[in-house]
């Protein structure tokens, strides 16, 4: 899995420098958080990015004009972190450690964490989707603007009860289960993996393009 991720994410611009305008703040607060901390601070980023793709679907409907830049960033933001950066943690570390732990979960958690699995893949293949569309709108295909409308819709659709699943079931029952070493090892993984991707580096790249959006919307 982390071979495919990686490549998707060396795929695209995906390392370029930012200023370091919070790097520091944020390697102090990763070294005070759990696992699930982690985690679900990523999903604070993914968040504000669904309210920016809120926003774009709105302009969609109402027959707008949305600049392609803007259609390019959220597929960027959604391959590169809410895929690689954080599906991977999830699947790769985080439901993978929770396989030691399978008759400690009820078969209702582990059903869905399977569905959440799923749904990684079904959100990517719209973010594809999405790609598609966006180099057909810059054509000036007819068929472009329902093309993403459609890939936009779906994603969020997809994913915002996949959040709630994550954060209020699976989640809670996960980490209730997990030791304090299993926790500690958790934590030494996802940072492990971070420093794969770029560190402190990509983190921060990803924030600001997700600054740049709210400005622009």
């Amino acid at each position: 899995m982390y071979s495919f991720r990686l490549k998707t994410l060396q795929s695209g611009k995906f390392f370029e420098e930012d200023v370091n305008k919070w790097g520091t703040l944020w390697t102090r607060r990763q070294h005070l958080m759990y696992p699930i901390d982690i985690l679900l601070d990523e999903h604070k980023l993914v968040e504000r990015v669904f309210a920016i793709i809120e926003k774009v679907r709105d302009k969609l409907e109402d027959k707008e004009e949305v600049p392609a830049t803007i259609f390019w960033k959220l597929v960027d933001f959604i391959r590169g972190y809410a895929d690689v950066i954080h599906h991977s943690k999830e699947e790769d570390i985080f439901f993978e450690q929770m396989r030691e732990h399978d008759t400690d979960l009820s078969d209702e958690v582990q059903d869905n964490i399977a569905v959440l699995i799923e749904e990684h893949i079904e959100a990517l293949d719209l973010a594809n989707e999405m790609h598609k569309g966006i180099r057909a709108y810059r054509r000036g295909a007819p068929e472009a603007r329902d093309k993403i409308l459609k890939s936009v819709d779906g994603y969020l659709k997809i994913m915002k009860p996949h959040f709630e699943m994550e954060e209020e079931d699976v989640f809670p029952a996960m980490v209730g289960v997990l030791s304090k070493e299993e926790k500690t090892k958790m934590k030494a993984d996802f940072s492990r993996f971070d420093d794969i991707l770029g560190g402190k580096e990509v983190h921060k790249r990803y924030h600001k393009l997700v600054e740049e959006l709210e400005k622009e919307l």
